[in-house]
Parts: structure tokens; C-alpha cells; sequence
């Protein structure tokens, strides 16, 4: 994992450890820091384990002292990477790299947070670009390299796919949500108070964290609520998620009084606050980064059997509008006619939260979707070659470049003889698609390297300047030292160096 047990991440990764292990297989969670963080996951069927403690003592991982005989890498961030190197250096197993977002997208959006932005970007050198990605975020040099060491990659959707190079295999494995906890239930009029809804309000909820991806989308989502507000519908927002709403002074009034934010409440507490809503909202905006994902709380969302609205993007084309879900265009004025049409026809809501409930029995259910990621476990080990994987994995490893290691496992290939004729195109295609980076990357160097150099030569003249200026100051210095005057007058020098306790010091 990329993160502690706190992280939206983790629950489908425990729903899915859970089906496993009701299979017969034991699962171990490797976290960066905070095991302790397990606590906040319901019934967790695995063991948490840290970094450091997995690599030091493999053995200690498993109850049988066997290390893992498959290593499951959730998403390619640089932090599990280095840890996933590192163990397999060590122990080589079958891999499988797990996609959940468009990591090239959040790789440069984390990088622009820090001043590297996108059009300079590969003009920076590895080094500082490894200086500004956190070990929880992608390296936009790296992560492409560390899907190709896979043996096999699953992808959270469909769409997914297109990050995952030709010669590994690839499946579509959804989360799970667990459609017992979360499920229609009658609204508990005791909590609608307890939450500050008054008598009559129609209420939308949202469950979510807030940051600087998010932050633009649930804003637009309470700026809604405000609009469904001006419009004579009295309307409230319920927000639960760490770290408190920071926009609230921005919001025209009818929308910043009609926010609750309720802090991160108890995982069980969810699905109750959930079955208030007459509207279940999912903010964003069909951009690169909505597309190529699936937020983890939808699932729950559609399980709930309320009316699901969300931005026309990742999983939309899965769905029907005005029969599974209803669609927005990521703007305050959509979210808000949608929940408006929602409001005006109960029947309508009705049967569209029903349909969402069934869409995540299909999709979702959690036996379904382990199985299908055990299928694809099972798939990777009986193609596993150890030979192959010792060639690869060697004890230097976690010395080498990323991109020399999938060089290496692309030289293994070709040699096993392994592939299909039919996959030659798209090898051909994904080689054109490196070299074609390459490319981009040396010229991007290579214009990196002019700027500098023109601004060096702008300095030039007044550097020039400079260099006279303090030669013509050095000559000055030793023709005073040269003079009659200096040298007589040394003796004074002296003893007002005496008289001041100074003896002894340099002085010119």
C-alpha cells in the first residue's frame, strides 16, 4: 500500500482480503508507517506489517515463515516501488501492479504544486524531480517503467488499461462494497437532527477527504446547494471526511449556511448518515483526471439505493442516465437541476436508486471481484518463470535504474520467445511510444540547457564589469601599499594596534 490503513485505498484492499482468505489464502498488507491505522478498518482478515519490518524479516510476514508467492503492488507510486525492489530482490515472486488513477496526471499535478510545472517539466534533472515526489505520489520518470516489471496488472476500470504496455497481461478487477453494511435503510429522524437538518430540508450527501484534487469539486457541490437554495428549495449539504472545509468564506451565504461539515465519522456511522440523502452527489468534471479512475466511494454510494448523481466520466458509459444514475457537467448550476429533478419527482428518485443499488450488485459485489483478482493471481503464477525472475531480480536491484530493469525484462522476453505474433503491432507500438519520450525528454534537456545558457551570456557583460572594476580596485590597494606615505607612517600603525590590545592580529 501507498498509505497507512486510513486511507480510502484500504477498504476495498481489505474487502478484497477478506474474499481471499474465505478462499483459502492468507493475505499480508505492507504500509509505510502507522500499522496501527488497521484499527480504523472494519473486521480487517490480514496482517499489516511495515516496510522496513517485511524487508528485514521476511519470514515473519506470513504464519508459515514462507515469503509471499505473489506481491501485489497497490498503484506504482515511488514509495512502493522502492519497497516492492526491494522485496523481490530479495524474495522474486510473481508481480502484479494495480492501476486505481491516471498517475501521469498526478504525478504532474504534484509537481506543479511545488513550482515544476508541466511545460519545464522534463527539462529538470532526475534528481530534482526525485527531490519533489513524495513516496506516496508517482515519479513521472519511473512509474511507466515499473508496470512493464509486472507479470500481470489490474486495473480498477476499463479505461485503465491504456497505462498497461502490451506484454503484460491485463484485467479489470472493480472494488467490492460490502452490500450488507451498506444498504437501503430507513432514514433515522433522530440523526437528522442530531446533523442540524431541519423539518422539511431535502439533503445531499457527501462522503469524502479534502485536498488539493478534491477541493475544486466539493466546492462546486456546496456552491450547488446553495443554488438548489436560491431556487425556494430549502436544501442542505452533509460533508463527512477528514480535514475540515477551508472555502466556506468564498461561498455566497445561502450556500456557506447551508453546510455541515461533520468531520470523519466512525466507518459503521457512514451508510446511516448516507440514507438521509435525497441525492447522493459525486462532484469533478470529466477531465484526465476523473476519467481514468473510479472514486472509492462510489460503490458505496450506488449500493446505498438513493439516486446517484455524477460528472459523465470514469464509469459512466457503464450506466444509463435517468435510469441507473442521473448526470452532471461538473458545474454548481448541473449538480444543482439535477438534485432539482430529483426533488421535483420522488417516484423518479425512487426507481433511480434502485437501479443504482442493482448496478452495484452486479459490479461490485465483493466475492465476484476477489474472485476475479485470484483468477488473475493464479494466471501470473502459472506463468511465472523463477529462472526468469532471478535473471531479473538480482541483489542489485535496488541499485539500478527503473528503466534498465525493464530493459532487462524486456531482453528476457525476446529470449523466452514468449508473445503471440498478434502482439507484435502493439510491442511495435509502446517501443515508438518510449523512444518517442526519450526523444521529448533529451530535447526538453537540450532547451533546458539554452535558457541557461542565454542567461548566463546576459550576465556576461556585467559580470565583465565587475572583474575590471575589482582589478582596477587591486591595483589601487597595491599602489597605496607601494608609497612613501604607507611605510612611514607604519610604526603609528603599530601602536595603535598595540594600544588596542590588537597585536598580533593581521592588519593592512
Amino acid at each position: 500500500m501507498y498509505g497507512d490503513f486510513g486511507s480510502n485505498s484500504a477498504h476495498p484492499m481489505a474487502l478484497h482480503a477478506r474474499e481471499l482468505e474465505a478462499l483459502g489464502h492468507a493475505c499480508a498488507a505492507a504500509v509505510p508507517a502507522n500499522p496501527g491505522s488497521i484499527e480504523q478498518l472494519v473486521d480487517p482478515r490480514f496482517r499489516g506489517v511495515l516496510y522496513e519490518d517485511a524487508l528485514r524479516d521476511p519470514a515473519s510476514v506470513f504464519a508459515d515463515g514462507r515469503p509471499a508467492d505473489i506481491v501485489h503492488a497497490w498503484t506504482p507510486r515511488e514509495g512502493v516501488r522502492r519497497f516492492v525492489t526491494a522485496w523481490l530482490a530479495a524474495n522474486p515472486a510473481p508481480l502484479v501492479a494495480y492501476l486505481e488513477d491516471n498517475e501521469d496526471w498526478i504525478a504532474k499535478a504534484a509537481l506543479a504544486m511545488v513550482g515544476i510545472r508541466e511545460d519545464v517539466l522534463l527539462q529538470h534533472s532526475q534528481e530534482v524531480i526525485s527531490t519533489w515526489t513524495p513516496p506516496g505520489m508517482p515519479h513521472v520518470l519511473r512509474f511507466r517503467a515499473f508496470i512493464g516489471l509486472a507479470d500481470a496488472a489490474v486495473v480498477i476500470q476499463p479505461k485503465l488499461a491504456v497505462d498497461v504496455p502490451p506484454w503484460v497481461p491485463c484485467a479489470t478487477v472493480m472494488p467490492g462494497v460490502d452490500l450488507v453494511r451498506f444498504a437501503p435503510r430507513a432514514p433515522d429522524a433522530a440523526l437528522r437532527s442530531r446533523f442540524g437538518v431541519r423539518e422539511g430540508e431535502k439533503v445531499v450527501a457527501y462522503p469524502g477527504g479534502l485536498n488539493d484534487f478534491t477541493r475544486p469539486g466539493m466546492e462546486a457541490l456546496a456552491r450547488a446547494v446553495g443554488v438548489v437554495n436560491a431556487r425556494g428549495v430549502p436544501c442542505r449539504l452533509l460533508r463527512s471526511g477528514p480535514v475540515a472545509i477551508d472555502f466556506l468564506d468564498r461561498l455566497p451565504p445561502e450556500a456557506a449556511h447551508a453546510v455541515s461539515d461533520l468531520g470523519p465519522l466512525p466507518r459503521d456511522d457512514v451508510p446511516a448518515m448516507l440514507s438521509l440523502a435525497d441525492a447522493l452527489v459525486q462532484p469533478g468534471r470529466n477531465d484526465a483526471f476523473e476519467d481514468l479512475r473510479l472514486p472509492g466511494k462510489l460503490p458505496e454510494l450506488f449500493a446505498m439505493g438513493r439516486p446517484v448523481v455524477m460528472p459523465r466520466t470514469n464509469i459512466a458509459d457503464l450506466l444509463e442516465e435517468g435510469v441507473d444514475a442521473l448526470f452532471h457537467d461538473g458545474s454548481p448550476e448541473s449538480m444543482a437541476e439535477r438534485c432539482l429533478d430529483l426533488f421535483r419527482d420522488p417516484a423518479r428518485a425512487q426507481a433511480i436508486g434502485a437501479a443504482g443499488r442493482a448496478f452495484a450488485q452486479s459490479r461490485f459485489d465483493p466475492r465476484t471481484q476477489a474472485a476475479r483478482l485470484e483468477a488473475v493471481y493464479r494466471a501470473a503464477i502459472d506463468a511465472f518463470d523463477p529462472a526468469m525472475a532471478r535473471e531479473l531480480w538480482t541483489p542489485d536491484a535496488v541499485r539500478q535504474p527503473v528503466s534498465s530493469l525493464l530493459a532487462r525484462r524486456l531482453r528476457l522476453l525476446a529470449k523466452s520467445g514468449r508473445g503471440s505474433p498478434a502482439s507484435v503491432p502493439a510491442l511495435l507500438q509502446a517501443h515508438a511510444a518510449a523512444l518517442e519520450f526519450m526523444l521529448a525528454r533529451s530535447q526538453a534537456l537540450q532547451e533546458g540547457m539554452a535558457v541557461r545558457d542565454r542567461e548566463l551570456e546576459a550576465l556576461r557583460p556585467g559580470t565583465e564589469a565587475l572583474e575590471a572594476e575589482v582589478r582596477e580596485l587591486r591595483g589601487r590597494i597595491a599602489a597605496l601599499e607601494a608609497s612613501l606615505s604607507w611605510r612611514l607612517t607604519r610604526p603609528i600603525r603599530m601602536a595603535i594596534d598595540l594600544l588596542a590590545g590588537t597585536r598580533g592580529r593581521p592588519r593592512s
